[in-house]
């Protein structure tokens, strides 16, 4: 049986050319004949190590939603797959709050306790962006490397009762740069590229409290 494979393809084609230009390149250090290589690096530790860092990544994202709303939210990008980065591999997801959900005229106020919830709770809150007239949208950038959070946006557009609107509001983080090959890791998760990637196994709503997906591509 062949394993879900999931996500958009990120570009690696960058990954190879350096990689083939440190195999071919000349006037680097040489290996005396009495030299024993050092062994390469397990790639099931290496996996394991990506995990690790997706599952806790995740874990302060989720903290940071089930503040604002513990039910289902809508998934975007879904935050498993390895992009490349400079020096090795990063991840990102998007979230949004159901359909026609609402803060009940309590939007901005929200989003004051969150600022206030995550300024204690170990995260690196930006001061608050200002926007020209006729933008309305209410935005919490922070980040807390130590837990391989990079950068988090908070984006909420609060509702206009008057103008028949709804609460908007959308979630994205992006995690710490990892050492690591992105697309050794990628085909390890995904298992060979084909022409057209298989999407099935990404939920269409998942709630903070739900355990990640993160698991090698297998085959049988």
């Amino acid at each position: 049986m062949t394993q879900r494979r999931w996500g958009t393809l990120p570009v690696l084609v960058a990954s190879a050319v350096v990689t083939a230009t440190v195999l071919s390149g000349c006037g680097g250090p040489q290996m005396s004949p009495n030299e024993t290589p050092s062994p390469a690096p397990s790639s099931t530790v290496g996996f394991d190590d990506a995990k690790a860092v997706n599952l806790e990544y995740k874990a302060a994202v989720a903290a940071v939603q089930k503040q604002i709303f513990d039910g289902d939210w809508r998934v975007g990008e879904y935050g498993d797959v390895p992009d490349q980065c400079e020096g090795g591999y990063q991840f990102f997801l998007r979230r949004k709050l159901p359909e026609g959900f609402s803060f009940d005229g309590q939007g901005p106020q929200r989003m004051e306790q969150l600022r206030t919830w995550m300024s204690e709770n170990g995260w690196q809150v930006e001061p608050a962006p200002t926007y020209g007239e006729g933008i309305d949208n209410i935005v919490i950038v922070a980040g807390k490397p130590e837990a391989k959070v990079s950068r988090l946006d908070v984006d909420m557009i609060p509702a206009d009762p008057a103008g028949g609107t709804v609460d908007v509001l959308e979630l994205r983080a992006t995690s710490t740069c990892e050492p690591g090959d992105a697309a050794a890791l990628l085909e390890q998760l995904r298992g060979p590229l084909t022409a057209v990637p298989d999407d099935s196994g990404i939920p269409d709503l998942e709630s903070p409290d739900a355990t990640p997906l993160f698991d090698p591509f297998q085959e049988g």
